[in-house]
C-alpha cells in the first residue's frame, strides 16, 4: 500500500511539473480573432492578456462609434475565448482530461 501511494505521489508530481512547463509556454503563444470581416482584430496571449488590437481605418466613422466599439469588444472576447480553449486543450494533454482542482 505504501509503495502504491508513493507511486501516486510521484505521478502527481510529474504531472504538476509537466503542467508548469506547459504553462510557462503560454506567454509566447498568441491567438487572434477578428470581427466585421477582419476589420477589427484582437491578439491575445496564452496568459489571456490583450497584446494588440488592429483596426482598419475604413470602420472609423465618428458618427457611428458604437459599431466600432461593439466590434472591438467582440474581437477581444473571441480572442480571449480562443486563448482559454487553447490553454484548456494543452492542460488536458498533460492531465488526460482529469480535472485536478488547484493544479492550474
Amino acid at each position: 500500500m505504501k509503495n502504491n501511494m508513493q507511486g501516486i505521489v510521484r505521478q502527481a508530481q510529474k504531472m504538476q511539473n509537466q503542467i508548469a512547463k506547459v504553462q510557462s509556454g503560454f506567454a509566447t503563444k498568441k491567438v487572434e480573432a477578428s470581427t466585421g470581416g477582419g476589420v477589427v482584430t484582437a491578439v491575445v496571449s496564452g496568459e489571456q492578456k490583450l497584446l494588440d488590437i488592429k483596426i482598419d481605418r475604413s470602420v472609423m466613422d465618428p458618427d457611428d462609434v458604437e459599431v466600432l466599439q461593439e466590434m472591438i469588444v467582440g474581437a477581444i472576447n473571441q480572442a480571449m475565448e480562443s486563448a482559454e480553449k487553447m490553454v484548456n486543450s494543452e492542460i488536458e494533454k498533460v492531465t488526460g482530461g482529469f480535472n485536478i482542482p488547484g493544479l492550474f
